[in-house]
């Protein structure tokens, strides 16, 4: 297994997205191979898979940070999204991915809070993730709803950030920041369409450290000691690299941003 980073850095996390070919238990076995400490997980069938994940998890060691991802919509909560969210609590995920695509703010917070309200008594958090091409398209929306759900978290990720005009060195409440998702992108995406800045969260992302972001900054407005989900989902590192090169690649490369190695 490859070194992990050293011990006074932010814990690391592989996110699912990094390593979409693999199956849930997969993301596991190979963020321990690669040296994360912390896996995410993006199921298809929760309760087909989430045995494997289970096992995965008891023989390597590694936590789930994770379990993706919620995607709200008016209709509320759907019997899907409870039984992901029933899957995330009895994996002891830290944290259960939601985004929503209902633009009305107050639906939103009501399904946010019946989303907790099935988590209650477990050790899962509900992480709002806000995206310029979601409903939930800017950090004060997002901390209206977390504020309005006790327990709720709001989701940092600098690409998103950026791509909403949020300053990335503004500091973060400790109470509404559970985890963050650390990424990069080029230069020369200045994407407005919401299609476009889709396709380039989903595609176009490049390991942190090699593209343009201020992450200095956005570390610098973090809690302390949140962890970090390694979240690049970049077609490129995926023709290029096998999954565990990959993983061990942004591994490296995250490492080198947070103790100041690049």
């Amino acid at each position: 297994m490859a070194d992990p980073a050293g011990p006074s850095s932010p814990t690391l996390s592989l996110s699912a997205g990094s390593v979409l070919e693999l199956s849930p238990d997969g993301v596991v076995r190979c963020a321990a191979e690669a040296g994360f400490p912390l896996a995410g997980v993006r199921f298809t069938d929760p309760r087909a898979q989430a045995p494997a994940v289970a096992d995965a998890v008891r023989r390597t060691g590694v936590r789930l940070l994770d379990v993706e991802v919620v995607r709200l919509g008016p209709a509320g909560v759907t019997d899907a999204d409870r039984r992901l969210a029933d899957t995330a609590a009895v994996l002891d995920a830290a944290f259960l991915l939601t985004v929503s695509e209902d633009p009305d703010e107050a639906r939103t917070t009501a399904s946010v809070a019946a989303l907790a309200e099935i988590l209650a008594g477990s050790a899962t958090r509900v992480a709002l993730e806000p995206m310029a091409f979601t409903a939930v398209r800017s950090r004060a929306a997002a901390e209206r709803i977390a504020r309005a759900v006790p327990g709720t978290a709001v989701l940092p990720d600098v690409l998103h950030l950026q791509r909403m005009r949020e300053p990335l060195d503004a500091p973060w409440p400790a109470e509404l920041v559970g985890y963050a998702q650390l990424t990069d992108v080029g230069p020369g995406s200045h994407h407005e369409s919401a299609e476009l800045l889709a396709h380039e969260a989903r595609h176009d992302r490049v390991p942190p450290g090699e593209g343009v972001l201020d992450l200095a900054g956005f570390l610098a407005a973090l809690p302390a000691g949140v962890p970090l989900a390694v979240e690049v989902q970049s077609d490129v590192l995926a023709a290029e690299h096998a999954p565990l090169d990959r993983a061990v690649l942004l591994r490296k490369a995250a490492s080198a941003v947070v103790t100041g190695g690049s």
